[in-house]
């Protein structure tokens, strides 16, 4: 099975070959997408142009970023039919070669930034406090019981990357990540987690178990391919992450 995210689009489209794309089951949009897409007419502008980049039946996954129009976490009628809304939802699918169930917990937006307005254009468009952060991710984790168990390949498809790691350090060398995603990969240890946000933290990095991928600002065509293979008699799959910028 592999996968591809992208975040931090920022109105742009990435440059991405196209054997890479259609060599992908689907496809993660981390947040940021419409950054400076201020009205609906170039929103809209933008959906176009990605339907084209991945287009039906890929399947595409999105969440809002903290800059994007909070009508990107809803489904408006502009969507591509094969692009899937994932704030504060779950999905569970299958993939075909694929023994396990696939489960996506998904959260957009991020704490806001001091200094900014909120609810306003600009970096806390789309943002929230700390404990509903936490509080959502995990009533989304134990809806049935504990999602995050042995019996899916489980992903946590977030925004904000989690605190103290290589994934939220500022260029001010100031960790800024979110506690509470950090503390919901640390309870149930999803395979792996992905985020954006932090535009100068592109990386690879574990909390315990759980492998954590920032793939940098898709805006100069950076993202990041993961490769997941079963292995017989093996409960965990092998995953493999490379970073890559076109």
């Amino acid at each position: 099975m592999k996968i591809l995210l992208c975040s931090d689009l920022s109105n742009k489209i990435p440059k991405i070959p196209l054997e890479t794309i259609d060599s992908c089951d689907f496809v993660l949009l981390a947040g940021d997408i419409t950054m400076g897409a201020r009205s609906l007419k170039r929103t809209i502008s933008v959906f176009e142009k990605l339907r084209n980049l991945f287009p039906d039946p890929l399947p595409v996954f999105l969440i809002p970023g903290n800059h994007d129009q909070p009508l990107i976490a809803t489904t408006p009628e502009f969507f591509p039919k094969n692009f899937v809304q994932m704030h504060n939802k779950s999905s569970i699918f299958r993939i075909d070669g694929f023994e396990k169930d696939i489960l996506i917990i998904g959260f957009g937006g991020s704490t806001s930034i001091p200094g900014f307005p909120v609810n306003q254009p600009g970096p806390n468009y789309f943002t929230f406090e700390s404990e509903e952060i936490y509080n959502s991710l995990k009533a989304l984790a134990t809806e049935k019981g504990s999602f995050f168990s042995e019996n899916y390949f489980s992903i946590l498809f977030v925004h904000q990357p989690p605190f103290n790691t290589l994934l939220d350090i500022t260029h001010h060398k100031e960790h800024v990540g979110s506690k509470s995603i950090r503390r919901i990969i640390e309870e149930f240890q999803p395979n792996f987690a992905v985020a954006g946000h932090i535009h100068e933290s592109r990386g690879i990095d574990h909390i315990d178990q759980t492998i954590i991928v920032n793939a940098g600002e898709a805006k100069y065509s950076n993202y990041a391919i993961f490769d997941i293979r079963e292995k017989y008699g093996k409960k965990i799959p092998e995953i493999i992450v490379k970073l890559f910028s076109q």
